[in-house]
């Protein structure tokens, strides 16, 4: 048995042990419980600069700056569908000085399509609330007979395999949502992937592909231009850049599809910092400059709670991930 003077000697050292121990633990608590923010915060866009993402951001981290009382720096980190700006927050320590603005395409989508995905969001992550949410939009080439949903329909019946659709890519939302649809309708469609967005309209304006899913600021420049034909909205309500345009279930069609924004920090954050990040968003979602972004980007407004985020979140992952199971979609 050690003798007392031992056991002196021995006890600095179990307590320098302890306290190395509790660290860094202790050091995030006397953050939140004393200043924070105490410096400036990352906002991560896992996209290159100057899409809508991108646009949304910037003013969002306005926002948040002047609620914070601290700069919020946009930093793009683009490249393997989001996950490159994604893998960056988790990099950083739990603190919530590093902040990401989440789209299905690195939370949703490369996730469930990667053989290997680089995290688990649903447990790397934690929810500050939500910001954007949007439809897509169904449309046609001008010239297509498919001068209604119905029309189209029709079509794709008659001609099982043999009606096409464009897609920036395999895995893409815009390809995920023409699946979806195909089999919510019960009809046959080939899908054409493209290397972005942009040749996927190209050849939809064409003709070389019939149909193709995209979001509203992409394709309204090509309705109002005459060269496309919006046949259906994927919201549940009616848009007001395409008032007179029937939503999918309007048709018959029992589906909803969005694109959002919602932003997050890393799992581990402590509960105090999420508070006050949920707080600073949802006066930032107050601006009306911030509104009427969103609101040229197709989108609305998409207040909510981490908790109503998480709810919302866990319900995109099973719906996708049903459909992808079901439907054997690869990115191969």
């Amino acid at each position: 048995m050690p003798s007392l003077k031992s056991l002196r000697r021995i006890r600095p050292v179990l307590l320098l042990a302890l306290v190395g121990t509790i660290c860094p633990a202790t050091r995030v608590h006397a953050e939140t419980s004393v200043a924070w923010p105490a410096r400036p915060l990352s906002l991560v866009v896992p996209f290159p600069a100057g899409g809508t993402t991108d646009t949304i951001a910037r003013l969002l981290s306005k926002n948040l700056s002047r609620q914070l009382g601290q700069s919020v720096v946009v930093e793009n980190k683009s490249g393997a569908s989001g996950t490159l700006g994604a893998a960056q927050v988790l990099r950083a320590p739990a603190d919530g000085y590093s902040l990401l603005l989440g789209t299905p395409a690195e939370q949703i989508n490369a996730p469930l399509l990667m053989a290997r995905p680089p995290y688990d969001p649903a447990h790397d992550f934690t929810p500050v609330g939500c910001v954007s949410r949007g439809p897509n939009v169904l449309v046609v080439n001008a010239a297509s007979k498919a001068k209604t949903l119905a029309d189209l329909l029709r079509m794709a019946r008659a001609q099982p395999g043999q009606i096409n659709f464009g897609s920036a890519g395999n895995g893409n939302t815009s390809h995920l949502s023409g699946e979806l649809f195909a089999q919510a309708a019960g009809v046959v469609l080939t899908h054409i992937p493209y290397r972005g967005n942009a040749p996927a309209i190209a050849d939809t304006i064409g003709g070389q592909v019939q149909m193709m899913f995209s979001n509203p600021a992409t394709v309204l420049p090509h309705i109002r231009s005459g060269t496309l034909r919006p046949l259906a909205v994927t919201s549940r309500a009616r848009i007001a850049s395409l008032p007179d345009v029937p939503t999918l279930k309007e048709s018959g069609i029992p589906v909803e599809i969005y694109s959002w924004t919602c932003l997050f920090t890393r799992a581990g954050t402590p509960k105090e910092i999420i508070g006050k990040l949920h707080g600073a968003l949802a006066q930032a979602l107050d601006d009306g400059q911030l509104a009427q972004a969103i609101e040229a980007s197709g989108a609305e407004k998409f207040p909510s709670t981490p908790e109503q985020t998480s709810r919302f979140l866990a319900g995109e992952r099973t719906m996708w991930g049903n459909l992808i199971r079901s439907r054997h979609i690869h990115t191969d």
